[in-house]
């Protein structure tokens, strides 16, 4: 299993990648640019990411813009159903726009709020059959 972790912030990249690497190989970006690259090269590379970690408030592209052009990605090379990536939304916003977004417009798999547990991320991807 490989994951994305897209972040503006290094804590955030420490935290997930100390506490995911048991369970799946995790490669780390700090925008959605880096992100849109970072996809590009796995998808060519024939080592896809199953499960990406988007944080909302990033500099440069917003964690939805970047959601959005991944999932325009997906959808121009074909990727679809099972093999779509799963989406985790990373974020310290909890406001019900956010979260509508996430869902409906990003296909979120689940959304954790800022700080989080390790717990509660945990009980989170397990309960969405990430883990």
């Amino acid at each position: 299993m490989r994951f994305l972790i897209i972040d503006d912030d290094e804590t955030v990249h420490m935290y997930l990648t100390q506490l995911l690497e048991p369970y799946a190989r995790c490669e780390t970006v700090f925008n959605g640019t880096e992100a849109i690259e970072a996809f590009k090269k796995a998808v060519k590379d024939n080592d896809p990411f199953d499960t990406v970690f988007m944080d909302i408030l990033m500099p440069e592209m917003d964690g939805h813009a970047a959601t959005k052009k991944l999932r325009d990605l997906e959808n121009e090379l074909g990727i679809q159903g099972p093999d779509e990536f799963k989406l985790v939304m990373i974020t310290s916003l909890n406001d019900t726009k956010n979260v509508s977004q996430a869902f409906f417009r990003g296909y979120a798999s689940c959304y954790i709020v800022k700080p989080f547990s390790k717990v509660r991320v945990l009980n989170e991807l397990r309960e969405n059959n990430i883990l």
